[in-house]
């Protein structure tokens, strides 16, 4: 179908050219300034024995020490990052007690859980309900955002609703990551190199670095770049290729300029290139296709697919940032653009067969937004952030399927009837979204605090749905041009803190979240594609504390929450197709802990764990009219999660020092669909001992380093994602033979055990 583009609403020029203008005298030469010292050996082999917190997050929109942030929040360093090797949206799971990251679709289009939170549905007018914000700019599609981490600063996870300080589609929390800048009068760089293996697969090769330089007095650059070449970890036995493979080309480049102490401008720009295979499925349950890969496979990384696929994607991101400081506090304007083109072909029935081939998915993706921002001195017996945030999304989503039914020995014949069914269905959404927000905390004396906000959202939505071509899943040719549809939501929070101690707190809150409606793409009817999903409305109740004791040796934070939520949107897979419905409520509760203790001065050990017990409350006429999921589990929600870690620095005199990581990770199995029918796939989702290690040394002078490092060095196999195909993979034998609900899944398998070693020269 043919895209015709039309004036944005905030033009690019606009939205961009406001800041810009700001950066005029730029132009002006600059001094040079003296360099900067490199990073210290000390800094580094300190990584894990700092008081966890003493880091500072903008969780609040807010600079705050982590413990004086009355939320359920998780921050790692960039140090972190780099010795925990949290490389993509998969690792941030590590990090925090609960969540799980999801593959919908292999690594082109992602999500991930928190507190029962998440969507697997790919439409252009529906977004993840847990808010991903990279450098203060919103990701919100399933396809939005790539998996590589490199030059960060800081990753922060917040649970529960964020509706006040973060706006819509973040009802089940938010991830924050945070790249490095420009740091004026300071000339550094860094540049690693990264051998790797997967276990009986493949070996890679990854590089990552940066420099920092002074440009005047008042004026510095940065640019960082990240290279990876994996090789694939999946096994593909009909071809004895390996597929899943990561090849990625990254680059961020960002300018700081301080033309006077009150005024601070930044530009932050990033490209990264993905050019690699696609991911295969391993087939496991009834039928032919799944006996015939059991009894090739040595490993569920043993994958038969006729399709390898290939993934290319585009990402390009500008993010322009104003701070003015005033003697009441500080000014900002942040204008953001982001640009996705993306494709992703794959093997999506999952085996030997061609019953669906090929498979292709198009994205193509722009966004503006400006946000301005004023957050008052928090020294204040009052203090609060209030700002306004605008956006605009135009986003295009197309997938081609083949339902090749040819075969009469397969049951897609008996579906379509014995024939090849094309169809493409495409889908167009343009999104206009206004926020004004505010937000204040009273301290009524030390001891006591109340903070309380709002915010007010407001969506427009308008879009296009086709389906050229016929088939048995997905109906026959329409167009529906979907009506523009307003829809909005007051987002207040309130929270009551009390601070017993300078070292504890104890809080109390409401909170609550708004995700936007949206239009289904994979309507079979015109009447279904004109129907949107309703909007969901979160409201949480959280308990919680935070302390630390004996000088920071021992930190516990700790939450106890409640969840409800309306008109939650759930897509299940019925007989081939995919159904989408609002259900009736979800309730989740849960208690979340994480404690780290220092026992001696040297070694950090701690644990993160989750409870989370996460039910439908009312799903009657769940996926179909006859089907009732009241009471069912949310999919993709283990209900115990536990993550154990320990940090160890050890010196070796003269000659530098040892620092050592490892983590340990323990989660129950996960539910894959509303029905709870795929009981084959779901003991596979079980993950238990996903041991990740890593030894560094640093010398004495602290010019280099060198890590050994493990992920899943116990080699556990475990399932991420799974769907019930067996009308792909079953023959119409297979099916009538069996007794009960015919069950093939093709599971999206986590990666094997892989080894590296990194070394790493500081400048």
């Amino acid at each position: 179908m043919k895209q015709t583009r039309k004036t944005h609403p905030l033009p690019v020029g606009l939205t961009l050219g406001v800041i810009a203008s700001l950066f005029a005298p730029l132009a002006f030469g600059q001094a040079a300034a003296p360099a900067a010292a490199a990073a210290s050996a000390s800094a580094r082999a300190a990584t894990g024995e700092a008081d966890l917190q003493q880091i500072v997050v903008t969780a609040t929109r807010r600079s705050e020490k982590l413990s004086e942030v009355p939320i359920s929040v998780s921050a790692v360093t960039g140090l972190d990052v780099e010795s925990k090797r949290i490389t993509n949206f998969a690792d941030v799971v590590n990090i925090t007690p609960g969540p799980t990251f999801i593959p919908v679709k292999g690594s082109a289009t992602s999500t991930i859980q928190i507190r029962g939170r998440y969507s697997n549905n790919d439409a252009t007018s529906l977004q993840n309900p847990v808010g991903v914000y990279i450098d203060d700019l919103y990701y919100g599609s399933l396809a939005s955002f790539d998996s590589n981490f490199f030059d960060i600063q800081q990753i922060a996870v917040l649970r529960g609703p964020q509706g006040t300080t973060f706006g819509r589609n973040a009802v089940g929390g938010a991830v924050q990551i945070t790249s490095n800048v420009a740091v004026i009068g300071e000339s550094s760089a860094q540049a690693s190199v990264t051998a790797m293996k997967y276990d009986h697969a493949q070996g890679g090769i990854e590089s990552t670095g940066y420099f920092n330089v002074p440009l005047g007095e008042k004026l510095a650059g940065r640019f960082a770049y990240s290279v990876k070449d994996d090789g694939g970890y999946q096994h593909n036995l009909l071809t004895g290729h390996y597929v899943a493979d990561d090849k990625i080309v990254g680059f961020k480049g960002s300018l700081a300029y301080q033309p006077a102490p009150d005024l601070k401008l930044t530009a932050l720009g990033s490209y990264s290139r993905r050019n690699n295979k696609g991911d295969g499925a391993h087939v496991v349950g009834m039928g032919w296709v799944a006996a015939a890969e059991a009894a090739a496979s040595n490993s569920l990384h043993d994958v038969m697919i006729d399709d390898e696929g290939k993934v290319t994607r585009d990402i390009g991101s500008l993010v322009l940032k104003a701070e003015k400081k005033i003697d009441a506090g500080t000014l900002s304007l942040i204008g953001g653009y982001r640009h996705l083109n993306a494709s992703f072909g794959s093997d999506a029935d999952g085996g030997p067969m061609p019953v669906n081939f090929p498979s292709i998915n198009v994205n193509r993706e722009d966004q503006e937004s400006l946000e301005l921002r004023f957050v008052s001195r928090t020294d204040q017996q009052f203090d609060y952030v209030t700002g306004i945030y605008v956006g605009y999304e135009d986003l295009f989503h197309s997938i081609l399927f083949n339902f090749n039914g040819t075969s009469p020995n397969s049951q897609l014949s008996v579906l379509t009837k014995g024939t090849l069914q094309t169809q493409l269905v495409t889908g167009t959404a343009k999104t206009l979204s206004v926020g004004p927000y505010f937000e204040g905390r009273w301290k009524f004396n030390p001891q006591w605090s109340l903070t309380g906000g709002l915010r007010y959202v407001y969506d427009r939505k308008k879009g296009l749905t086709e389906h050229d071509g016929t088939s048995a899943f997905y109906g026959g040719p329409y167009v529906a041009n979907l009506p523009s549809t307003n829809w909005t939501a007051l987002t207040p929070r309130a929270i009551l803190d009390y601070k017993p101690t300078k070292n504890v707190m104890f809080y109390g809150s409401v909170s609550s979240g708004y995700q936007g409606g949206g239009w289904v793409l994979t309507a079979p009817t015109q009447a279904k594609a004109l129907t949107p999903l309703q909007p969901e409305k979160t409201l949480s109740y959280e308990l919680g504390t935070k302390s630390s004791f004996f000088e920071g040796t021992l930190v516990t934070n700790a939450s106890l929450y409640q969840a409800n939520t309306r008109n939650l949107q759930v897509r299940s897979l019925v007989n081939g197709a995919l159904n989408d419905t609002n259900a009736g409520e979800a309730r989740v509760r849960g208690v979340e802990l994480e404690l780290a203790v220092r026992p001696v001065r040297n070694l950090t050990l701690g644990v993160n764990y989750a409870y989370t017990d996460a039910i439908y409350k009312s799903f009657p006429g769940c996926a179909a009219p006859n089907i009732n999921c009241t009471g069912n589990p949310l999919p993709f929600t283990p209900k115990n999660d536990t993550t154990l870690y320990a940090d160890w620095s050890m010196s070796l005199g003269s000659a530098g020092s040892l620092i050592w990581h490892a983590d340990d990770k323990f989660a129950d199995s996960y539910r894959l669909a509303a029905t709870n029918t795929q009981q084959i796939a779901w003991p596979y989702t079980r993950r238990d001992g996903i041991l990740n290690a890593s030894v560094t040394f640093v010398p004495e002078n602290g010019k280099w380093d060198l890590r050994f490092w493990s992920k899943n060095l116990t080699n556990r196999q475990y399932a991420a994602n799974s769907l019930n195909y067996y009308f792909y993979n079953m023959s119409v034998a297979d099916v009538k033979a069996t007794v009960g609900t015919p069950d093939s899944e093709t599971m999206t398998i986590a990666p094997p055990r892989s080894i590296g070693a990194t070394l790493t020269y500081y400048f």
